[in-house]
């Protein structure tokens, strides 16, 4: 078997520390709440993730395309048995939806909504959470092996309603699949549209939500040129009119 240069070597060092720490820089940047003003200074779009978790069910909300373990201590307060604190193995979440929405008060609002929304289910509400779940025979959450799939349809519901509350128009929700968004009744059309995310390979998923995030930044960018532009019109003419 040939020696490998001590070039190869070095470059081979190089790409895996770069891969690495493209790793935790993700980690990183998702953690701790973000402001309308710090996703702009970051490059993110406004945008919402949602995360479910391969081999329980559980959903986790993040900001940005990427998450901490700070987001699951925070997010996940009150674990047991039924709903355990989940791993931040990578390879265990695989993203369900990406909603965008029309600007950064509106991403802002419908993550802090989603978080207060788990947060009451799992505190106060948590007696009212607990009937309206499906139930098996011992009278315990309805599981398939160790996957529970309440979780993502109250993660599902709960976007509904934040969009609903808040009324936040010109959503658009990207669903790995367009199943997964449930029954169109619980939706206004007015509010939000639905699409699917484009197919991708589980190892090239960073790949694919920095491409959205690129696609989703561009667009309100444009959108918000225009705006500008239009404003700008009248008091063109105004101003000569007055000369």
């Amino acid at each position: 078997m040939p020696m490998r240069l001590r070039a190869e070597k070095r470059m081979r060092k190089l790409l895996l520390e770069q891969l690495k720490s493209r790793k935790v820089e993700g980690s990183r940047l998702a953690q701790g709440f973000k402001s309308p003003t710090q996703l702009q200074k970051l490059g993110m779009a406004p945008q919402v993730f949602l995360w479910k978790n391969m081999f329980s069910g559980q959903v986790l909300y993040s900001q940005v395309p990427a998450f901490h373990q700070q987001q699951i201590n925070q997010q996940f307060i009150q674990p047991n048995w039924q709903n355990r604190k989940p791993s931040r193995r990578p390879d265990l979440w695989r993203v369900m939806a990406v909603a965008t929405f029309d600007n950064y008060d509106y991403a802002v609002a419908a993550y802090q909504g989603l978080v207060d929304l788990r947060r009451a289910r799992d505190t106060v509400l948590k007696d009212q959470a607990q009937e309206m779940r499906k139930k098996n025979e011992e009278g315990n959450i309805w599981y398939s092996g160790q996957y529970r799939p309440t979780y993502t349809q109250e993660a599902v519901a709960d976007l509904s309603h934040v969009i609903d509350e808040f009324e936040l128009e010109n959503t658009e929700v990207a669903w790995e699949s367009l199943w997964r968004k449930g029954d169109e009744s619980v939706w206004k059309p007015e509010l939000v549209r639905h699409t699917e995310l484009p197919a991708f390979n589980p190892r090239d998923q960073t790949v694919m939500l920095d491409e959205l995030r690129i696609k989703a930044l561009e667009a309100f960018e444009a959108e918000r040129n225009l705006h500008q532009e239009q404003q700008q019109i009248p008091a063109d003419a105004e101003a000569a009119a007055t000369a």
